[in-house]
């Protein structure tokens, strides 16, 4: 297991074949993200990266200022490539499609390794509400930009109940709380 550290940014674990709970917002929490088009983009980079890494992703939810990951590393000095191509590329295309150059648009993002199978699925309940929480959507299932209908699809409503029943979002700890 590694550690980072910088004065202006917060801890980062490295610990492989670990599961992350992952928060990132934009700078001043900005709502840059405010059309599908924009909450497109990151998608496609998201899964593109996720892909070209092998990182498991269990869940995961984009609003217009912020979004939440729950996903595995093999390699945990793989976080660190994640996070750079993801918020490096969606810059720069969100930037170029607002005319917006030079822009920051990621302010930093803070990791948690889940410790325990309650911790898991807190984590992916909260991640799946976050939308609702936020006033998006009356139900997790309205919003688009997330992990659950994709779960509604393959397990069901009545899974997703289980799931957050046994679970509920509301455990999860006051810090990572966004």
């Amino acid at each position: 297991m590694e550690y980072s550290e910088s004065a202006h940014r917060p801890l980062h674990v490295y610990a492989d074949h670990t599961w992350y709970f992952i928060t990132s917002a934009t700078v001043r929490r900005a709502h840059l993200l405010s059309t599908t088009v924009h909450l497109n983009i990151w998608l496609t980079e998201l899964l593109s990266i996720v892909a070209d890494l092998k990182i498991e992703l269990a869940a995961w939810a984009v609003l217009e200022n912020h979004y939440h990951l729950l996903l595995e590393f093999q390699r945990g000095r793989d976080l660190t490539k994640l996070m750079k191509s993801l918020h490096g590329r969606t810059s720069y295309q969100f930037n170029r499609m607002d005319h917006a150059r030079g822009r920051q648009v990621w302010y930093s993002y803070w990791d948690n390794c889940i410790r325990s199978d309650d911790d898991f699925w807190t984590r992916f309940n909260y991640i799946h509400y976050n939308p609702v929480r936020h006033g998006y959507v009356q139900c997790p299932e309205d919003w688009e930009f997330s992990s659950y209908r994709s779960y509604l699809q393959e397990g069901g409503q009545e899974w997703l109940a289980e799931c957050l029943q046994g679970h509920p979002e509301v455990n999860l700890r006051p810090e990572d709380d966004f």
